[in-house]
This record gives C-alpha cells, structure tokens and sequence, in this order.
C-alpha cells in the first residue's frame, strides 16, 4: 500500500506485459471516499517510448466510450512524473475466473447464462465498432476479447475491458509489432498470420468465447503454443458446440460457426447482429428468469465475497464526536403481517419513527446538519480498507441529537403459511469426453505472452539473471536447443552464454547469442524479414 499523489494504492488486482492495475481510493473533503481501479505503466517499461505511447493511446481510445458493458475511464493524469488512468473498479471477477471456480465446485455455468454473457459482450462490441459517421464515437476494433477481458461483477453485470490493443480501422497499428497483440487461443486466423484486421477480428474472439461456454471445454487451445496456431491457422473443420453438448440448440449452433468462418468473407459481419440474435435465443432457452441471472450464480460461488466499506476517518484533533448517544429505544410490538396487512403495517411503523424523530428534534432546541457521509463504494475484495491519510484537519462538527431507534417487535401470525410451489429443475446436459487439458508451464517461465507479469530481479548471489526475447512481429523461442514458447517472454536463466533461434513461418528463422549476467536484465528484441 502506497501513496500516489491523490490515490492510495491498496493492492494489486492484475498485471500485463505494458502495465498494472490498482485498487486505489481517492479522499476528497467531509469524508468521502472512492475506490477506483489506477492502471500504471509497469516500472520496468516507464522510460519505453512505445509503451507509453500505447499506454496514453488506450486512455484517449477508452474515454470515449461510455456503454453500460465497458469499463468507464474516468481521468488521465501525470503524478509525480508516472501516467495514471482511473477508471471503474467492478467488484468482481473475470469471465476465466468465473469458469476456472465453476469447474473446481462442479457447479454448471448454464447455456442460458453463456448467451447471456455473450448478448452483453456482442451490445458493448456493437457500440465500439460503429464509426464516427454512423453516429458512433469511436469505431475500434478491440483486437483482445477474451475470458480474461471480460468481467462479471457480483452484482451480475457483464462488461468488457482492456482497450489496450485496440485500433481505429484504416489507421496504422496502435502497438509496437509483435507486442501484446492478444490472447493466442481467441485470436481471428487472419490476425494470428499478422494480416490486416477489422471488426470481423472481434466476432470471431467472441465466438471462441461462446463455444466454450457453451461446452465447457477449450476450443482451439492445445499443449503447445504452436499446436494452438496450427489449430487455430489451419483447416481442420470446427466442432459444432452441440457435439459436445446435447442441449444447443440448432438456432446457437448456427450464430456460433457463423461467428467461426475462417474466411472473414463469410464470417458474421455486424456485432449488433449477433447481439440481437443472442436475445431471441436467451428468452428461448430460460425457464425462469433465475436461469440467465448471474447474480445467483456469483453469490454462489463466493458467497461470503461483499464490497469492502472505508474505515471512517477519526474527528480531527480536539474535536467532538460527531453525533451524540441515543437515546432509550422506543419498542413497539406488531403482530406478524399476513400477506394483506404487510403494506399497512410497514406505513404504522414509519409514522411511528417519524414521530419520535420530531419529538427529538423539539427536544434539542434546534439541530445542526449532519455532515454527508461518503457513499458507499463498490470495491474488488471483501478485506477491510485502511484509513487514508487526511491532508488537513477538518473542524470538529458539533453535537447532534440523534433520534431515539425504533425496535419492532413481530409475533407469530396465528394463520398458516401457504408452502411454496416446487421449483422445476432443468437437467444437466449430457457432456461428451473432454480434450485434454493444456500442459503445465515448467517453472520459472511463463505460459505465453498474455500472462507476461514481469520477473523481479535475482540478487547477484544466486547466479542468475532475466532474459527478455522479443520479435517482430512474432516468432516462436529455441533457447539452447529447446522450444520455449512464443514472444514476448521472460525468462529466468543460469548466468552465462546462451543460444536463441527465433522462429516464423513465413519470416524465416534468426540466431543470436546471449550473454546473461548474474543480478540483470538482458533484452533481445529482433525484427524479422519484410
């Protein structure tokens, strides 16, 4: 936990190739408090020109977007020499998240909710991609969708973030190439072979997504890195997600292949399309609304998971409490309501508090206003946030006379209460056997280039230091002989010389050698052929 100029940094929630987000709280006067999500440029990447330049590039690409299924950016600024984006902190989880716990309770996801997510993502898709002639405000491309950017909150809300990598079609690339240019296994063929993309680029993302949603399975993901691109390249035909699970219906398995046409010529061309199309099948599928509601689910998942409330701030040196004890409880006894005399009973007991309010109010001579308290904020863990620092003293506010509490007291109802019809229970559909799982990375390196955080520096002692390989616009990693996955990637290595070959299909292959020093960091960034 550190100060950033006006944001107190709590923790960090996530970390990626270019930058890392906090949950921060920002102070401002008479106790208020909000928590925010503050992404900052990695510290090892602040004096790189192209990170910075793509880290400000998101922040003007993001602000124009405010849609209830993307995460609002709220302020760009520059403290003490670093940028700083604040944006909406969603209290919740991420899509892969969501699923990875699903699995692990043996608890179903539900057909009616992966098209629900989907629906939501498709709207904030649509929204994006409209040009600015066509009366939208941007016209991106997200060029990243994924389990990882898509984020449901505890309250059941869906919505997309990370504009990172995003382009305006037509425009000249907005990241460095071969740079974070998205998740492998939910990238569109024709973006993985580095040729030019569009919005059909984002459909065929959100596609994957859905497939494995629906199936819960992985789609194009394999053991290795270059399996996934064989896969993900080539022509083995796609299952049809009803091959995997019984319950699609032919109509999903229609809008799911439409969205993973290979050829973007044939591919679904309009987000908006496949979102209200997604609607129709969502009311289709659902037996109750309970059946599409993430809430439930999230609340099962993480049921003690609640927003984290600020520890109010102490009154200011010399000064008084602000509000004084109350007085005795006033304690009225009702008979427990039936269904007819609930709205009656509910308007007598709040007469009855707002009388005993006014007879506190005459008995104080006169009232000084409360102070506003700070509202509640939403936030990402359920731990208590400490107490931020207070930049000045705040004058001690004045006694008040509290209204004394009203105590309701039910008894039982002497009539019978009418047992709840039973709920119909949908029945899970039938799963076919599952592809295996993909590989373990080996410790001490990274799986692929999306989950790159960042190694921290061995002291000098233990005789190793980081090798940081990148190549444009991409290219798959021999190190000493051995395959070590694709670019960008980090790795910690036994000090001495090393052998690399970077590899591209099309680009041809390129040696270097590598001498790692004990307690640094090396950088071999390599541009392959035209």
């Amino acid at each position: 936990m550190r100060r950033l100029g006006k944001y107190l940094l709590i923790e960090r929630i996530a970390s990626g190739g270019m930058a890392e987000v906090w949950r921060a709280e920002v102070t401002g006067p008479a106790g208020f408090v909000k928590q925010v999500a503050v992404k900052l440029v990695r510290a090892d990447r602040g004096d790189d020109p192209e990170m910075v330049r793509m880290f400000l590039q998101e922040a003007r690409l993001a602000s124009c977007l405010h849609h209830a299924n993307i995460v609002h950016v709220f302020d760009l600024e520059m403290v003490e020499g670093q940028y700083v984006i604040a944006m909406e902190l969603v209290h919740g989880q991420s899509l892969r998240t969501v699923l990875d716990r699903c699995r692990g309770m043996n608890v179903r996801f539900g057909l009616p909710r992966a098209v629900r997510v989907a629906e939501q993502v498709a709207r904030a898709l649509a929204y994006a991609h409209r040009p600015t002639a066509e009366g939208g405000v941007a016209g991106l491309v997200h060029r990243d969708v994924s389990p990882h950017n898509i984020l449901v909150s505890h309250e059941g809300e869906v919505k997309l973030t990370d504009f990172g990598i995003a382009r305006v079609p037509g425009s000249g690339s907005l990241t460095g190439p071969g740079l974070l240019k998205g998740k492998l296994g939910y990238m569109a063929p024709e973006q993985a072979s580095d040729a030019p993309v569009d919005v059909r680029a984002d459909i065929f993302a959100l596609g994957v997504v859905l497939w494995e949603t629906c199936t819960g399975h992985p789609l194009f993901s394999r053991d290795t890195e270059v399996a996934t691109l064989r896969a993900l390249t080539g022509d083995e035909p796609v299952d049809r997600p009803s091959s995997w699970n019984e319950g699609v219906p032919p109509e999903l398995d229609a809008i799911v292949m439409g969205a993973l046409e290979r050829d973007p010529a044939r591919r679904t061309a309009s987000a908006g399309e496949m979102a209200a199309r997604l609607a129709e099948i969502e009311l289709a599928l659902s037996r109750a609304p309970e059946d599409r509601d993430l809430r439930p689910l999230m609340r099962k998942l993480w049921p003690d998971e609640v927003p984290s409330r600020p520890t109010p701030a102490p009154p200011a040196a010399g000064g008084a409490p602000s509000a004084a004890l109350p007085e005795e409880p006033v304690t009225v006894t009702l008979p427990r309501p039936g269904r007819r005399r609930t709205a009656l009973l509910l308007v007598v007991a709040l007469l009855l508090l707002a009388a005993a309010g006014a007879g506190a109010f005459w008995r104080s001579g006169r009232r000084t206003p409360t102070p506003a308290r700070a509202p509640e904020p939403v936030a990402a863990a359920a731990e208590p946030s400490p107490v931020p620092p207070q930049a000045a003293a705040q004058p001690a506010a004045a006694p008040v006379a509290e209204t004394p509490a009203l105590t309701v007291t039910i008894e039982p109802d002497p009539t019978p209460s009418i047992p709840a019809p039973p709920v119909a229970t949908k029945a899970a559909p039938v799963r076919r056997a599952s592809r295996p799982a993909p590989a373990a990375p080996r410790p001490g390196v990274l799986a692929s280039a999306d989950a790159l955080e960042g190694l921290e520096l061995p002291p000098v002692s233990s005789g190793e230091g980081i090798l940081f390989v990148n190549a444009m616009p991409w290219a798959e990693i021999q190190l000493d002989g051995k395959a070590e996955g694709f670019t960008p990637r980090e790795m910690r290595l036994a000090a001495g010389h090393h052998r690399l070959k970077l590899v591209h299909p099309s680009r041809g292959t390129v040696e270097r050698e590598a001498e790692v020093r004990a307690g640094e960091r090396l950088r071999v960034e390599v541009p392959l052929g035209p």
